[in-house]
């Protein structure tokens, strides 16, 4: 399954010290590339020095939120599955075929 999980940095829970803040983003850098390395990123991003996005790809929600639950306190994350698109359409079509019909 693949999931899409979006993060914010939590900044009330950051550190105010330069030296613990570089720890902090040298740890949170290291952690998703090691999810990249283990194969379940398979698309990581920034839309700012602040937020970000992953792609995974997880056997379950549960394997996918362990493999975020590292990141917390430091980032507020949204996790969502993604409902593959050929599957989500045909799906979509069909109920709108039948209340349509009816």
């Amino acid at each position: 399954m693949r999931y899409m999980v979006t993060w914010k940095a939590n900044g009330s829970v950051w550190p105010t010290d330069p030296k613990q803040k570089l720890a902090i983003i040298e740890m949170a850098m290291a952690g998703g590339n090691q999810l990249r390395e283990m194969g379940m990123i398979k698309d990581i991003g920034w839309f700012s020095a602040q937020e970000g996005f992953a792609i995974l790809e997880a056997d379950s929600k549960a394997a996918a939120i362990g493999a975020t639950s590292a990141f917390t306190p430091l980032f507020d994350q949204q996790l969502h599955e993604i409902a593959e698109w050929d599957a989500a359409n045909n799906s979509m079509l069909e109920t709108a075929r039948q209340l349509a019909s009816g």
